[in-house]
């Protein structure tokens, strides 16, 4: 099937979208993404909007598709929920090119949503730089774009938020700054995405912190706080999560769930198993993908040899 009948299947909104029809979109060539692109304009902005949250869908599955050129592409549209879906779908690159137009939206784009994309996605790029992936350069363009963004007074909220938790991974005092200020600033979805930060961070300073905040009457920041348990990592706070295993909130319980399957150890597998027996489905799927975390980081081959 040539690209042409491709994009015409994919363009009718009558038509089920097939997966096998958006792998062929994956590492188009330069002239390949503008007749793409030449099509996609004449499909319906929804239709567009789906069609990308699908590929992201796939990347996330099968790591050898690629789409950034039509992401990268689409971060020109002129609606900005598809700009927005184009921005979120990049989160899967670890192609520096995208760095600096995913600046660009965070920086000049009129829509919140896409700013709050933007900056979302410009946290892998600032976890790479922390991890010493991208040149420093880059990594100075990341740090200075999202700590324009939070220290603008005018900048919404939502965008600020998600530029707290994108820098967090960042090693610098001011970053540890702007997190301690996040937390303290009064506001409960502010203080939501603070303790998100303090996990990506890796700063075993926010410890005492992530651990008090485990058991605050607000379920929302008690979902928060195991989830930046296991960011952390920290053997301390498995006890806190086997609590948190009987929480009166399925999302913190299932939150807890993941992070026991982050951090490991036999306290943590012995929770999970009896978590796999309590009749819950969503607990039972849940632990079960933990504990095959767990089993694949002490034995990423699979086997073990034997004498």
């Amino acid at each position: 099937m040539t690209l042409e009948q491709i994009m015409a299947d994919l363009s009718d909104p009558n038509e089920q979208i097939r997966h096998t029809d958006l792998a062929q979109l994956s590492g188009l060539s330069r002239v390949e993404v503008m007749n793409v692109i030449s099509a996609w304009s004449r499909i319906t902005p929804d239709r567009r909007r789906e069609l990308l949250d699908r590929m992201a869908e796939l990347v996330t599955d099968n790591i050898e598709l690629d789409f950034t050129s039509i992401f990268r592409a689409c971060l020109r549209d002129r609606v900005a929920s598809v700009r927005a879906s184009a921005a979120r779908g990049l989160w899967d690159s670890d192609d520096r090119i995208v760095i600096r137009p995913l600046v660009e939206l965070l920086q000049k784009d009129p829509s919140t949503e896409v700013r709050a994309a933007a900056a979302t996605t410009l946290g892998k790029f600032a976890e790479m730089a922390e991890d010493g992936k991208l040149i420093r350069r880059d990594g100075q363009r990341i740090s200075d774009a999202l700590m324009s963004v939070i220290e603008n007074p005018d900048e919404e909220n939502e965008t600020r938020r998600r530029a707290i938790e994108a820098v967090a991974p960042i090693s610098s005092e001011r970053v540890y700054e702007t997190i301690r200020q996040s937390y303290d600033d009064g506001d409960p979805q502010m203080k939501q995405s603070a303790i998100f930060a303090m996990g990506r961070s890796s700063d075993s300073r926010w410890l005492p912190t992530v651990l008090r905040e485990t058991s605050h009457v607000e379920a929302a920041i008690r979902y928060e706080a195991a989830t930046a348990c296991g960011f952390l990592g920290d053997d301390e706070t498995v006890p806190h999560l086997i609590n948190m295993l009987n929480d009166k909130d399925t999302q913190v319980q299932l939150a807890a769930v993941r992070s026991l399957g982050n951090i490991g150890g036999d306290l943590a597998k012995r929770a999970l198993t009896q978590a796999m027996i309590r009749g819950d489905h969503a607990m039972e799927e849940a632990a079960e993908q933990a504990l095959a975390s767990i089993e694949f980081e002490e034995d990423p081959l699979g086997f073990s040899f034997q004498e």
